[in-house]
């Protein structure tokens, strides 16, 4: 249950610039935002997400490893939640239709 807990924790802290980046992305092509922003959040949002972690909050990792969760099997869980999260918005959006 720990390890679950953790991995919700890392994912809650890049979800935010991940939602971020994909909305300010998406709404630079306003007319197709409905297909844009769960893609970007499947794959740049993700990107930059991971990114901004592995720059600011390098010495975090360590604190995950003495859990016993790598941080290849963090980023991994992290761009699992962001497609199935991507996918679960596609489904969504694909019942509403822009006017």
């Amino acid at each position: 249950m720990n390890k679950l807990k953790a991995y919700w924790a890392f994912h809650k802290s890049t979800l935010t610039l991940n939602l971020i980046t994909s909305a300010s992305f998406s709404l630079v092509w306003f007319p197709f935002f409905y297909r844009l922003f769960p893609s970007m959040i499947m794959t740049v949002g993700t990107l930059i997400g991971l990114f901004y972690k592995e720059i600011t909050h390098r010495n975090e990792y360590y604190f995950y490893y003495n859990l016993g969760i790598s941080k290849y099997s963090l980023m991994a869980v992290n761009a699992s939640l962001n497609i199935l999260t991507g996918i679960i918005l596609l489904w969504l959006f694909s019942y509403v239709k822009p006017a």
